[in-house]
This record gives structure tokens, sequence and C-alpha cells, in this order.
């Protein structure tokens, strides 16, 4: 009977700070779905879709598989990973986003775009999408069109970098770097702070 209590208290406890914390609860939905008690998160199998609105920000992610703790506003997403705000749109194989930090980690193949005419891809990438620029590592190929604005100082002196820094919102490259030591970017556990 203890237990039973526990167990209800938890939930209940999990139940009021989703409605805290977040300006609309996520739209969650995928082929397997259920609630993990002790990680306090959902675990999403096939076909997930994942929708959240917080303040202000809205992103689609679509995976294989996914944890979304929605008390500590986090998404891991791993398989055929999309993510897409507005005009953006990254693909890649891991994801991990951070609905306090504004960030986005992606590792593994990963393709982004915009409808203003860049393409880029790369071995790994952080996105800031309160400052909306997105810093790019490893192997890194760019194209842009005419219309891509460069910071003073920067020219465009072939396709491949090992970091380029790009604005969103200016549609302007702000770095490019031919050597470069790219930070480490680990996906971490979902329930590890």
């Amino acid at each position: 009977m203890k237990l039973l209590k526990f167990f209800a208290s938890v939930v209940l406890t999990i139940l009021l700070a989703q409605s805290t914390t977040f300006a609309a609860m996520p739209e969650i939905s995928a082929g397997e779905m259920y609630f993990d008690v002790f990680k306090g998160c959902y675990v999403l199998k096939g076909n997930v879709h994942v929708v959240a609105n917080n303040h202000g920000f809205q992103a689609i992610i679509t995976a294989d598989e996914a944890l979304v703790n929605v008390v500590k506003q986090k998404c891991r997403a791993e398989g055929h990973v999309k993510l897409a705000q507005e005009d953006i749109t990254f693909s890649c194989d891991r994801a991990y986003l951070q609905w306090q930090t504004k960030t986005a980690e992606v590792i593994g193949s990963v393709k982004f775009s915009n409808k203003k005419s860049v393409a880029i891809t790369s071995d790994t990438a952080v996105f800031n999408w309160r400052d909306k620029i997105v810093d790019f590592y490893g192997t890194v190929t760019l194209k842009a069109d005419k219309k891509v604005k460069l910071a003073d100082g920067i020219t465009l002196d072939g396709k491949t970098y090992q970091h380029v820094q790009y604005n969103v919102v200016e549609n302007t490259i702000l770095a490019l770097d031919k050597t470069f030591d790219a930070p480490e970017i680990i996906i971490p556990e979902i329930d590890s702070d």
C-alpha cells in the first residue's frame, strides 16, 4: 500500500511540474510510447514525432527513437533525426535538445539547409536558437549562393572547412576556419544532469 501511495505521489508531482515548466505541453506521438516513471521521461520508438512549443520557440523533431523529459525540458533523439524550425532544417544521426539553454547539439552525418540558399554538411553542430547561430565542426562543406552575406574579414576560399559559424536570421557567414580544434560533442543520457 505504501508503494502505491508513493507511486501516485510521484506521478502527481510529475504531472504538476509539467504544467508549470512548459508554456504548452509538447505534442508527442510514436508507434510505441510509454512513460518511464523512474526516469521521468517519455520513451518513444518508431515514427517519433515531437512538436515542442516553448515561449515562442517551436521545433518539430522526427526520429526512429527518442526520450523526452518534459520536466527537465530535454529531448534526446536517435536514428534518422530531423529537426525543423521555421525555414531551418537539420538532419543527423543523433540530437540532444535543451529548452532551458535553447540549444540543440547534433552529431553524425549532419545536414543543414534553409530557404535562404545555404546548405552545410558536417560531422557535428551546435545550434543556439536564442541567437540563431549555428557552429558546424569536423569536415564541413558549405554551399552558399550570392545572397549569403559574409562578415567583415571573411572570404570564401574553398568549399571545405573545419569550422563554419552561420547566423540564420541575418543569413551571414560569421566564421570560416580551415584548421580548428572542435569541441567534443557528447549526447548525454537524458536523466543525467
